[in-house]
């Protein structure tokens, strides 16, 4: 199929044409789903993935005499390798591996890295399937990789985020003193007498909040955010007394007893949870699955953030449950809501919605999702709040768009990441292009856009580029009047800062 660049004008006429538009690329479609449900070779091989799952449970032993060496080609073979890595870059390519077919034959291994001048970069995690091969997580190959070595990097974890984490235990102890007590009996009334069919409705009219735990909020971040905080492939999301794990690459999750056991011993979680369902495990040739590994993990709780109480799901919910990487981004926009209509996309729970309603005191709030759990949860977190200018709607976000009627004062485009792999850089770029283009008809003259991306495949010029191209033919004046990257809890490696895999712009338009 031959692409052609969609632009579309600032009129309403266009608008109603948007969806064949944006859904005419079949073959987008198509790939994505075919990426999404294809096996991987490790899925395959049954005793190949009982090898690996046992170390689910039993640490991996590292013998730093036995670990064989991974040898880089040549300069003259390959003349990028070394200069990338001696600038820390953790990668190594497969196409940069002088003897990948022979390292093939014992995949669940660490490999030290060296060139074919025995110079030595350290030691690394291994996967002779993956595009990436070798992801450095020590640069002294005489360093045993065990429970001691995870125990130092998660110390160190905690210690910045004690620093950048307020510690709210005072005034959050106090609110809820007032809000939730022992011998209170708070319902949350889920009925909804909305006219609109696409608002959704909660079957359960009484729902005590003592069913979920409440969370202490100093304790809920992210704990490891991978090349971040030296451990390459490694989420770890924590929710007070428990943690969820992301494993995204092979390597990391041969490591996965190591890594617990140093996370109990420092933490004392009743409950982790693996949520090796995220898509990226596709490009690692993994298999996508989630199971709680140690203790009791509850399917709910109650996560306070910015003095709001939200209902939020540990099984079942898109990423960990909680989007900690926009912390900062939402307090920042409850600063411009102030007796302003807001309309939050993609909504999830209402992360954005109920704190522009409650802290931004926004005069309305409409918050769009399409999977009927989130506005169930949604709705139940907003009657603990006790608001009740917000509005929520079970609808696909596009359509939405496509049958509105009103402006608003600030819009939130908070879209699921558009560029799963590399092969949908293309399609997935003209997909952003025309959601924001739709999205800046119904914001009003002086009214805020704000946009967020959350691909690896982007640089800071390829989000200016698509914004650039969103507003061709528009007849406004468009500002960047803020931007950047995700909270604290989220550092960056400063080798890879150049593509992050979050950036938002808040645009203000003016007609």
């Amino acid at each position: 199929m031959k692409y052609k660049m969609l632009t579309l004008k600032s009129t309403k006429k266009c608008c109603k044409n948007f969806k064949c538009r944006f859904f005419s690329n079949i073959k987008y479609e198509e790939n994505v789903l075919n990426f999404e449900k294809k096996k991987s070779k490790f899925e395959k091989n049954t005793k190949f993935r009982e090898e690996l799952y046992k170390y689910h449970y039993e640490q991996y032993i590292d013998n730093v005499n036995l670990r064989p060496d991974l040898y880089l080609k040549n300069a003259e073979e390959n003349n990028i390798h070394d200069k990338r890595i001696k600038r820390n870059v953790p990668f190594v390519y497969s196409n940069e591996v002088k003897n990948l077919e022979e390292l093939k034959t014992n995949p669940l291994t660490l490999v030290n890295v060296k060139n074919m001048n025995n110079e030595s970069f350290g030691v690394a995690t291994f996967n002779p399937y993956s595009l990436i091969s070798a992801r450095i997580i020590n640069q002294n190959s005489l360093f045993s990789i065990n429970i001691n070595f995870f125990i130092e990097k998660i110390k160190n974890a905690l210690l910045w985020r004690n620093k950048i984490v307020k510690n709210e235990t005072d005034n959050m102890s106090n609110s809820i003193s007032h809000q939730i007590t022992p011998s209170a009996n708070i319902t949350i009334d889920t009925t909804s007498n909305d006219k609109n069919n696409n608002i959704a409705n909660d079957n359960n009219t009484n729902e005590n909040i003592h069913n979920y735990p409440i969370l202490n909020s100093s304790h809920c971040y992210r704990l490891i955010n991978s090349e971040g905080d030296s451990i390459p492939g490694l989420i770890v999301d924590r929710f007070d007394d428990y943690i969820s794990i992301q494993h995204l690459t092979l390597g990391c999750e041969m490591l996965a007893c190591n890594i617990n056991d140093a996370l109990i011993e420092l933490l004392k979680p009743k409950g982790i949870i693996f949520r090796n369902d995220n898509k990226e495990r596709l490009n690692e040739k993994l298999e996508i699955y989630k199971k709680v590994i140690y203790g009791k993990v509850p399917d709910k709780v109650t996560l306070i953030e910015n003095n709001c109480f939200f209902i939020i799901d540990l099984i079942d919910s898109p990423n960990t449950g909680w989007f900690f990487n926009r912390k900062d981004l939402r307090n920042l926009l409850c600063q411009y809501s102030y007796q302003k209509n807001v309309l939050d996309l993609f909504s999830y729970v209402g992360s954005f919605g109920i704190q522009c309603s409650k802290i931004g005191k926004a005069k309305k709030v409409v918050c769009v999702e399409k999977y009927k759990n989130f506005v169930q949860l949604a709705k139940k977190s907003a009657n603990l709040n006790n608001i009740n200018n917000i509005e929520f709607l079970c609808s696909d976000s596009l359509n939405f768009l496509e049958n509105c009627n009103q402006l608003f004062d600030i819009i939130i485009l908070d879209p699921p990441n558009l560029i799963p792999k590399s092969q949908f850089l293309k399609s997935g770029s003209r997909r952003y292009i025309n959601l924001i283009n739709l999205a800046q008809n119904y914001v009003t003259s002086n009214g805020l856009l704000l946009i967020i991306f959350t691909t690896k495949l982007f640089s800071y010029q390829d989000y200016i580029n698509i914004i650039n191209k969103s507003f061709i033919n528009v007849n406004k004046k468009v500002k960047i009047v803020g931007q950047g990257r995700a909270s604290p809890d989220n550092p960056v490696n400063l080798s890879l800062y150049l593509f992050s895999d979050f950036y938002w712009f808040i645009l203000q338009l003016t007609y």
